[in-house]
């Protein structure tokens, strides 16, 4: 495999997310960038779409020289979403994890909620709900060090930055670009995940001509939950 993976988190997460994934995939060159508003990056300016977080994508894979294989995981894989389709001279492939093309009605409206409890209250009060979504009861009631990780990461995320985040995920809409999309594409999500990314997921795999949903066991962080099967399948589908 010659070009790289590029691994792009979700909403409250940072770089280190796909720290259990990257270990399992050993020698496959890999980079896991933080997104705006996320770890060492930047928020975008207030009002801005999806489109410039793919820029901000595009400005740090220039260092490769070359095409990459993008995974994103639900915010991150809207991006990706963004980026098949507009910048298909960037991207050999993209997988789709545990993300939609555009977010229900009723889940834009908890965006905008949240978005208005991080202006105001700041992120405490989410964070135990991210858990829940996350992951598995197993996973949490054992206080497994990726769930503690996930736990410190999303309650120091700049709560401006999530909040701008929450905004862009309560407008994004890239059904009409993914149904054009040019390059190769994989469907993951987790069978216990919550219902509107279970019917994205099976969207996604229709629209973008990937015919099939890989399902693994575990919620909406399944990635980072069983990294082996998830690392065989990356290793397998950026081949």
């Amino acid at each position: 495999m010659s070009a790289p993976v590029v691994l792009l988190h979700p909403l409250g997460a940072d770089a280190r997310f796909w720290d259990p994934v990257r270990a399992e995939l050993g020698s496959v060159s890999t980079l896991a960038l933080d997104l705006p508003g996320h770890g060492s990056a930047a928020s975008t300016p207030l009002g801005a779409g999806i489109d410039v977080y793919a820029e901000a994508v595009v400005e740090q894979l220039a260092e490769f020289g070359g095409r990459a294989h993008l995974v994103g995981m639900s915010l991150g894989g809207i991006v990706a979403q963004q980026l098949g389709a507009c910048r298909p001279d960037l991207i050999a492939s993209v997988m789709l994890v545990d993300t939609v093309p555009v977010y229900p009605e009723p889940f834009r409206q908890t965006w905008r909620e949240r978005a208005a409890i991080a202006r105001t209250d700041g992120l405490s009060s989410l964070v135990e709900p991210m858990v829940q979504m996350w992951f598995s009861t197993e996973l949490t009631e054992r206080a497994d060090p990726r769930v503690e990780q996930a736990r410190r990461t999303f309650a120091a995320t700049d709560p401006e930055g999530y909040a701008r985040t929450c905004d862009v995920l309560a407008e994004a809409d890239l059904r009409g670009r993914v149904t054009g999309l040019t390059v190769p594409a994989a469907v993951v999500c987790g069978y216990d995940d919550a219902p509107a990314f279970l019917d994205g997921a099976k969207w996604l795999a229709e629209a973008t001509g990937a015919n099939t949903v890989h399902w693994l066991p575990g919620r909406h962080a399944c990635a980072i939950e069983h990294p082996k099967q998830f690392a065989e399948l990356v290793a397998r589908t950026t081949r």
